[in-house]
């Protein structure tokens, strides 16, 4: 007698049974899984953050400088008047780009001057205007189509339209020594400017990742 006749066949019932079963514990582990890599990521993150405001709070800022510095012909040629009187300027940019927001920044610097006059000096003097009012604008220097270094006020040049000037800072340099003016950026000074003596006058232009800071001195010699 064949004893296949008496193997056990399971009912198609039975088999879908069987295979919701067997699909529930793979949703079940996948869920689990699931929640674990979530829990995971979080706890990462959450780590990350630590580890981000101890950095912070320990060292600031990290500033990695290039040590070839900011490309000398994107410097920019600050045109300056005082009134009417145009005046010769220093500067110094730093260019920022940020490698980790808020923790990690390579910087980028260049030092020059915008000669107006030959054997002029980097001031201005006050005469008998009742008010003195900064102009600045903001250029770039060209030797046909390729951008060069900025040096004096006879080179072909274009207009930037992209420059913000954000600060403005003045000092009595003489003795003794006082802070006038540190804020917000305006044109009219005539209210800082009253005694006799040197100012420091600083101002701070930004545009894309640079910021530069312009300077030049004020000399009033009038009581």
């Amino acid at each position: 007698m064949d004893n296949s006749s008496f193997r056990f066949k399971p009912n198609k019932s039975e088999i879908e049974k069987e295979k919701k079963k067997i699909l529930l514990e793979i949703n079940k582990e996948k869920a689990e899984i699931n929640s674990n890599n979530k829990k995971n990521i979080i706890i990462i993150f959450v780590i990350i953050i630590f580890l981000f405001i101890t950095i912070k709070i320990c060292f600031g800022t990290i500033n990695i400088y290039n040590i070839f510095g900011y490309p000398a012909n994107k410097a920019r040629f600050y045109e300056v008047t005082v009134n009417n009187n145009k005046t010769s300027v220093e500067y110094v940019l730093i260019q920022k780009i940020p490698i980790i927001p808020f923790l990690v920044n390579f910087n980028s610097k260049y030092a020059g001057a915008n000669i107006i006059e030959k054997n002029k000096g980097f001031e201005v003097y006050a005469d008998d205007s009742k008010e003195y009012l900064i102009n600045i604008n903001s250029y770039s220097c060209y030797s046909g189509e390729y951008q060069i270094e900025c040096k004096n006020i006879n080179q072909n040049m274009k207009k930037n339209n992209d420059t913000k000037y954000t600060n403005l800072e003045i000092v009595r340099v003489n003795n003794p020594y006082e802070k006038i003016y540190n804020g917000k950026y305006i044109s009219n000074i005539t209210p800082y400017i009253q005694k006799k003596g040197m100012y420091y006058i600083g101002i701070t232009a930004k545009y894309n990742l640079v910021e530069t800071k312009i300077f030049f001195y004020f000399i009033n010699e009038k009581n």
